[in-house]
């Protein structure tokens, strides 16, 4: 695998387990992307090799202008389930961030939602939207977008074969399960 992977799923579609699993399979995955909010081209980009999870599905055209054999991952799940998800994330996990960690949250999400509150319906709009541009993105790039729903798909095959890497022993990590 040459490159860097990209996980430009939504927040709340399996990046916590796609993280685990790029990590089980030897990529050195980034703890977090927040640098690269601010600025696309941060040292961070040279200290990792795969990234995930918010920004980056609000910033990920910008980051495959810049970085050349991009791999993107689009982890996803049935919309009703994430919007869920979403929801108790917004309204109870979020709130235990600590102030500063909370205003980048706050930043991305408006940036990406137009609002730093849940709101069902934007979120929806917003999710079916996402989900058209990019796979109107990589309609002549197929090749370099693999869509895993994590919610049905937590195996090893598809992930492993995309980025040409051998299937581990262990089984496909399920982490950060709140709903």
């Amino acid at each position: 695998m040459t490159g860097k992977v990209l996980g430009i799923g939504l927040q709340r579609t399996g990046t916590t387990s796609l993280y685990f699993a790029l990590k089980e399979l030897g990529i050195n995955t980034a703890p977090n992307a927040i640098p690269l909010f601010y600025n696309q081209k941060d040292k961070i980009l040279r200290q990792y090799d795969a990234f995930m999870d918010n920004p980056i599905p609000l910033i990920y055209q910008q980051l495959d202008q810049c970085i050349p054999e991009c791999k993107f991952i689009l982890t996803t799940r049935p919309q009703d389930t994430w919007l869920k998800s979403v929801q108790w994330l917004f309204e109870k996990e979020l709130k235990t961030l600590n102030p500063k960690l909370r205003k980048v949250a706050n930043d991305i999400h408006q940036s990406f939602y137009g609002s730093e509150q849940f709101d069902r319906d934007i979120f929806s709009s917003k999710w079916q939207v996402y989900h058209q541009e990019v796979l109107h993105y990589f309609m002549n790039r197929k090749e370099d977008l693999l869509v895993l729903d994590l919610e049905s798909e937590f195996e090893w095959d598809l992930l492993c074969r995309f980025l040409d890497k051998k299937i581990p022993k262990k089984p496909f990590p399920h982490k950060n399960r709140a709903i």
